[in-house]
This record gives structure tokens, sequence and C-alpha cells, in this order.
């Protein structure tokens, strides 16, 4: 084990990783990314939803994330790394999926942009750019979808002006 001595952002705050998981569970992605030096990323195997997303034109890859990730519920612009290395931009919905169930278990929802295919059972990572909005509970699918329209414009825009953060950064988000 290597311990490293306690240093200092540009404002003088001490850098740590209770800090850096504050910012998580409020959904400051970003301002963690920069005291990371990389995008914080999660894994899992790919599992079987409901499928309700294919039938509303948001086909999602939904994983099932430990409770201490400590991640906000809400909508973040991602990017999605399948198993064979290769990486999707697109919008994921962490949470419950109050519009659509009053008992769900929180489910991490990816819909990839310009992609259709099989990643059932493949372990696959996301990461997290950019948190848009937290999660509402919607009354009805039009609405829903309307939003859901609006989150894959603002994170289209996000990802096309992102640059890495870092060499780790660069190997695991780009």
């Amino acid at each position: 084990m290597t311990l490293v001595d306690a240093f200092r952002d540009e404002n003088t705050e001490v850098v740590s990783s209770s800090r850096i998981r504050a910012l998580i569970g409020d959904g400051d992605v970003s301002q963690a990314a920069g005291l990371l030096g990389y995008r914080y990323t999660v894994e899992a195997p790919i599992i079987h939803g409901k499928k309700l997303g294919r039938t509303i034109g948001f086909p999602t890859a939904n994983m099932a994330l430990p409770p201490e990730c400590g991640l906000r519920p809400g909508v973040y612009a991602v990017r999605f790394r399948k198993a064979d290395g290769v990486i999707h931009d697109g919008v994921a919905s962490f949470g419950y999926r109050p519009t659509v169930t009053d008992h769900g278990a929180a489910l991490l929802e990816t819909m990839l942009f310009d992609f259709s295919g099989d990643l059932y059972g493949q372990n696959c990572s996301v990461s997290l750019f950019g948190f848009l909005r937290p999660e509402e509970k919607y009354d009805g699918l039009d609405p829903l979808i309307a939003q859901m329209n609006r989150d894959v414009e603002e994170a289209r825009a996000l990802l096309a002006r992102v640059q890495p953060l870092g060499d780790l950064d660069r190997v695991t988000a780009f």
C-alpha cells in the first residue's frame, strides 16, 4: 500500500476520497472527475429489464449497481464501453423509474446513440461525463418521452465538446 500526502485543489480545499464520494452523491460527476483526473466509471454485466424502453423508442442497456456506488439518482451524459472495447456515446438514467413503477430497484439504464445489438450478459462500463437533471416522476409516458428527447440532445451537445482529462481518462473513456 502506498500512502499519499494530502494535497489541495486550486481553491486550497483538501482533495480526499470522502469529498469525491460526496460530489458523486450530489451528482457533480464533472467536479469529481476534475479531482480524480478521470471520469467516474462503473462496470457491471448487462441485465434484462422490462423492455419498456424499446417500445417507446429508447432501448437501454441495464446494469444493477451496488448501493455503495453512491450515485445520485438522475440523468447523465455518458460514454459506454462494450466488452469488446468499442465506445458509444449515450444518455443514462440512474434510479427507480417512478413514472413506470412504484417499487423498482435502482438501475442504471443507458441508451446508446447510434447502436443496435444484443449486449445481455456482457460486462460493460459506463463513464459519467455530466449530470443533466434529477430523476422525476412524469404524468404518463408522453411527457417522459418528450423529456428524454431533450436529454438526448443535451447529452449529445455535452459529449461533443469533451476532452480527456489525462492518460487514464483517455484509456477508459475515449
